[in-house]
């Protein structure tokens, strides 16, 4: 799926607004690289800055801390579910309620990164951010939300626009929730293993599909 440019270029100081969005790609590629390596308790800005090829005084002019890395991120993230569902979407009909849930589920599966930063944007990223930090990712949320709302109504007509924007965000929301559920530390992994609490570990691929199944059933009746 296309993405703009990330690859090294031969400017020293990125002035055009070009160049200024090749570096901030970048820092989000290197960024993205880390996570899925170590995870978000070990991504640092110095380390950010040396694997982006970016010295960490010019990473603030493109984010103003750490958390507003991950922000943006999540961005980026969203931007590719959305491109991800228009794709598995493209060969659906109409009305075609399983190939939806089916491909909903495969898109956020596909993108742990997405299903870690979503669980923590409210309790974690946005804590050390500017108002302005949080307008901007925000405006672009929802600009994201609309479309990913627009692709689920073109699949699902019987559920208005409107209603399609709430199970999008509403999915999210559960996302957001049952992540940590399903990647538990060492010790609970170890407990739930167990017979008698087996039944307590949700499994996120069958979770999310009965979850979606209710939702669209029940805005198929208002």
């Amino acid at each position: 799926m296309h993405r703009p440019a990330t690859r090294r270029r031969t400017f020293q100081r990125a002035r055009r607004p070009e160049e200024k969005e090749v570096r901030r790609q970048q820092i989000l590629t290197a960024a993205r690289k880390l996570l899925g390596k170590r995870g978000i308790g070990e991504l640092s800005l110095n380390e950010l800055a040396r694997r982006s090829g970016v010295s960490k005084p010019n990473v603030y002019r493109y984010f103003e801390s750490r958390e507003d890395v991950l922000l943006q991120l999540w961005v980026e993230e969203v931007r590719e579910l959305g491109e991800r569902l228009e794709q598995a979407f493209a060969s659906l009909g109409p009305g075609d309620v399983a190939g939806v849930i089916a491909a909903v589920v495969s898109a956020f599966a596909t993108q742990p990164i997405l299903c870690e930063l979503t669980s923590i944007a409210s309790p974690v990223l946005e804590r050390n951010l500017s108002v302005d930090a949080i307008v901007r990712a925000k405006t672009n949320l929802a600009t994201l939300t609309v479309h990913i709302a627009g692709l689920l109504h073109a699949r699902l007509p019987f559920i208005s626009l409107e209603d399609c924007s709430w199970l999008a965000s509403t999915a999210a929301t559960w996302v957001a929730g049952i992540w940590p559920a399903v990647n538990p530390p060492r010790a609970a992994i170890e407990a739930l293993s167990r017979a008698e609490l087996s039944a307590m570990q949700p499994v996120f691929e069958r979770d999310l599909s009965h979850l979606l199944s209710v939702l669209i059933e029940g805005l198929r009746g208002r």
